[in-house]
């Protein structure tokens, strides 16, 4: 599994991308909790639940399955202007 950041996510997680090989997160909601764990300044985001995530290249809007072959990508909220 692939989780990619972007935008600011990037600033606080010090990265592009993260790769789960073993006890990949079931679900959109594992997800969060993972990422709180090991990118604490994130919990404020996701727990107002403003990031967007894609999984292979399709937005959803709910909590959703993931498989261990899933490429989840992040975004924080887009603006127009």
């Amino acid at each position: 599994m692939i989780i990619k950041y972007f935008a600011w996510i990037k600033d606080i997680t010090n990265k592009e991308y993260d790769t789960i090989n073993n006890d990949f997160p079931k679900d959109i909601n594992d997800l969060k909790k993972y990422l709180t764990k090991i990118y604490p300044d994130l919990q404020k985001h996701l727990s107002k639940d403003i990031l967007r995530f894609a999984i292979n290249m399709e937005y959803v809007s709910e909590n959703h399955n993931l498989n261990q072959n899933d490429e989840i990508a992040i975004f924080p909220p887009v603006s127009g202007g």
